[in-house]
């Protein structure tokens, strides 16, 4: 299995180890993956996408997890499956997070890349308030500019 690419709003992005690729919270990002597989019949899978970071005493600790399920054609020689999977950015705290797309019950069904996601903090309302002073300062400011320009 492979993870090929990310798609963030229109943008689609590749990702790489190392290079984190800025998501906000409250984003959906969608991964693009492909695998190869042979099936005897038609067949419905389970996919399982999810943030991770690296924690020595559990190997992984999972965040903003998506399951989905995927259809696979018959295929008695090997075909290449081209897929995606959306997951969901939601209280997730800011940080760099690996990413991994898995089959859940099938051997060696997993792709996954450390350090390739980054998590930004949701603006607070501290973030607003100088915007919001300069707008209030302009609407001040606007109605004695016009009145000096009538004089």
């Amino acid at each position: 299995m492979n993870i090929t690419q990310a798609q963030i709003g229109y943008g689609i992005y590749p990702l790489a180890e190392g290079q984190p690729l800025p998501v906000s919270a409250g984003q959906t990002l969608r991964v693009f993956f492909t695998f190869g597989y042979k099936v005897a019949e038609t067949t419905t899978v389970p996919v399982w996408a999810s943030l991770y970071r690296r924690i020595p005493w559990l190997d992984r600790m999972e965040a903003a997890q998506t399951k989905s399920f995927i259809t696979l054609d018959r295929a008695i020689d090997w075909q290449t499956y081209q897929g995606e999977i959306d997951i969901a950015v939601g209280n997730v705290s800011a940080g760099v997070y690996g990413l991994i797309v898995e089959l859940p019950g099938f051997k060696d069904a997993e792709a996954a890349i450390d350090d390739c996601i980054e998590v930004l903090a949701a603006p607070g309302i501290l973030d607003w308030m100088g915007p919001l002073m300069m707008i209030a300062m302009l609407g001040m400011v606007a109605p004695l500019v016009t009145e000096g320009m009538e004089a």
